[in-house]
């Protein structure tokens, strides 16, 4: 790819601009939008997560696997949705890039059990934080990742999102090759 397209530019375009570094949030930040005619409350929970190509960004995915994705939308969508029955949708998600992403909590209540709700999120993200995850649920996180692996290269562009994902994020010609290991650790 560098060969044959290393040298390619267009004329005129601006070079990359870097991202400024991000801020700490000291305290929690709420807002509350109201709109007319809307029978959901659709509430975000979130923080700054981090950069992809971080060092912890993996053990981050593998956690937040458990936390709001794996199975019935993992703890959140359990919690929230399954055990309470307050929600339409409730999960997580951790989205990076080259700087920082956003590590959030998405869910769809009825706006009449909205504080119930964001009591039973921050419970569990409490108790994430403190706890951490268990064996098992590490262990069927992992076996998910490294499974469903080679579903995601089945089509061309899987395989061209994968490229692209070794260039963008300097993962290494042998990333798909080591994956597994990486997992793992």
């Amino acid at each position: 790819m560098e060969r044959v397209l290393g040298n390619w530019h267009v004329p005129g375009q601006a070079g990359k601009q870097e991202l400024p570094p991000h801020k700490s949030v000291k305290k929690t930040v709420k807002h509350h939008h109201t709109i007319a005619g809307k029978s959901q409350s659709d509430l975000v929970i979130g923080m700054i997560g981090p950069r992809r190509m971080d060092p912890e960004f993996l053990s981050a995915s593998l956690g937040n696997s458990v936390l709001g994705q794996f199975g019935m939308m993992g703890r959140i969508g359990d919690v929230v949705r399954e055990k309470s029955g307050l929600a339409y949708y409730a999960s997580s998600s951790l989205n990076s890039g080259t700087g920082p992403g956003s590590w959030e909590v998405n869910a769809g209540v009825n706006p009449k059990n909205l504080k119930k709700a964001i009591s039973l999120i921050e419970n569990e993200l409490r108790r994430f934080v403190k706890s951490g995850v268990t064996k098992a649920e590490l262990a069927d996180s992992q076996t998910n990742y490294i499974g469903r692996l080679p579903l995601s290269l089945e089509s061309n562009g899987g395989v061209a999102s994968a490229i692209l994902n070794i260039e963008r994020y300097n993962l290494g010609l042998d990333y798909y090759q080591r994956y597994e290991g990486l997992v793992k650790t």
